[in-house]
């Protein structure tokens, strides 16, 4: 088995077919064919089904997938090491982290720790991400660790940490319920909703219990793509906005009021890495320096397990 089949039979799969592969890989349309014919011919089964235009992975092709990606992964982030070993440059530090996290939490963090000298490289890269993040992305990143919003599944990640707690509801100063300790679903029968797209557990337990609160009323359901735009309409009088605990901690929130909700709706967040990575010294103490973080200042965090289950 030679990495060229590996990387013919990777293209494949991402490209859609041999000719698109054939084109990003720099070789010939039958070379490619060959090296999967030959791929398949050592493992002795069948990655492919066949149907023009396209091609569709077995179901024995989609699983040997999975660890194609993990090797090849690997050997791109050696390659990398034994560039950096020869320039004699110093690799960064790589963070994927959820857009709003990496503006908040993370931030504050990184600035704490540079106060109390608590040294970490001096190249540190942040490649935020403002969707959904998956397994996959985590996986062909070349990130040391990923801070996002869970659950995520895959058998090839780490989970350093996780932990969750209930959403709040910003509002403006002068809302008719500013005034609330907290907040029922009954109190916004009638009053506009904003929430953030992406954040489908979110959504999901909002949305279920706004139903019941709220049949046959009459309200607006706004989705704003981010944090920033969701409170930019909480302070134009767009409505109210759920918002999570973890992001918008120590957010400057002029003209905003945060009420707690009296129904639990949990937003849950972690620290991933990929299982096979070897965390340096400077990478694990900022990971545990945001679990710090959270545990100190979140309103009602819990920490939990992989599935949500608290730890006791």
């Amino acid at each position: 088995m030679e990495i060229r089949q590996l990387e013919a039979f990777s293209a494949v799969v991402t490209s859609g077919n041999v000719s698109s592969a054939a084109r990003v890989l720099g070789r010939s349309q039958p070379v490619v064919s060959r090296q999967v014919g030959d791929l398949e011919a050592e493992l002795g089964f069948v990655l492919f089904e066949r149907t023009r235009p396209t091609i569709t992975l077995t179901s024995q092709g989609a699983g040997f997938y999975q660890e194609v990606r993990g090797v090849l992964v690997d050997l791109q982030q050696l390659e990398l090491r034994a560039r950096d070993m020869r320039s004699g440059s110093v690799q960064p530090m790589r963070i994927l982290a959820a857009a709003d996290l990496a503006r908040t939490l993370l931030c504050g963090v990184l600035a704490d720790m540079n106060q109390a000298g608590d040294a970490y490289r001096q190249r540190v890269v942040v490649d935020e991400v403002v969707h959904e993040t998956t397994a996959s992305d985590v996986m062909e990143s070349q990130a040391d660790f990923a801070l996002i919003s869970l659950p995520i599944a895959g058998d090839d990640l780490q989970v350093h940490w996780c932990g969750q707690a209930p959403c709040q509801l910003a509002m403006p100063t002068w809302h008719r319920l500013a005034a609330r300790e907290s907040i029922g679903l009954n109190d916004i029968v009638d009053t506009d909703v904003i929430t953030l797209l992406g954040r489908y557990r979110m959504r999901y337990h909002l949305t279920h219990g706004l139903v019941g609160a709220t049949s046959g009323s009459q309200r607006r359901h706004i989705e704003a793509g981010s944090q920033q735009t969701a409170l930019a309409m909480v302070r134009a009088g767009l409505g109210v906005a759920l918002m999570d605990p973890f992001s918008s901690h120590g957010v400057t929130l002029e003209g905003i009021v945060m009420r707690p909700m009296l129904v639990d709706i949990p937003y849950r967040i972690g620290v991933v890495s990929q299982r096979s990575r070897e965390l340096p010294d400077d990478v694990q103490r900022l990971i545990k320096r945001l679990h710090q973080q959270v545990v100190s200042t979140i309103p009602r965090y819990i920490d939990t397990d992989a599935n949500g289950l608290p730890v006791r």
